[in-house]
């Protein structure tokens, strides 16, 4: 099993929000598509950043909080530019889970985008997180549930 291509079990195309794009919006993409972190690209699809559900919701609160001075402005949202993580652990489509797994404990992350390197840009080609790894485990499991029954 840990020799299985990221690949296989990634989510492709992975889905992603740019940089200009504000927080609420990333905030709404999080919500409709069941996910807790976002690629962050540029119009080519290469990878600038990450951002998490945790990025949106300190940016909620900082903007609750700056409301609370101002009760007659209306809040304006952070652009995801700036509570997005441009330090960003990516990996390849060919990594092994194994390496995946090794490189989730070691860099403490849930998650990370897939990236081809083309003319020196990290193009995002999907995400993995360990929810892809649990259910590459149970569908294992499952498949030799059945075999022996």
């Amino acid at each position: 099993m840990h020799r299985i291509l990221v690949r296989e079990i990634m989510s492709a195309p992975a889905v992603t929000i740019g940089p200009e794009q504000l927080a609420v919006d990333a905030a709404e993409l999080m919500e409709e598509f069941s996910i807790r972190r976002l690629p962050v690209v540029d119009d080519n699809n290469v990878l600038l950043g990450i951002v998490t559900d945790t990025d949106v919701l300190e940016a909620e609160t900082a903007e609750h909080v700056i409301n609370s001075y101002e009760p007659d402005v209306e809040a304006e949202w952070l652009a995801v530019a700036d509570i997005m993580s441009d330090e960003v652990v990516a990996v390849g489509p060919d990594c092994t889970v194994g390496e995946l797994a090794s490189i989730f404990i070691q860099h403490k992350v849930g998650g990370v985008p897939v990236v081809e390197s083309l003319a020196n840009k990290k193009q995002v080609v999907g995400i993995v997180t360990e929810t892809d790894i649990f259910q590459m485990i149970v569908d294992a499991w499952q498949a030799e549930q059945q075999q022996s029954a």
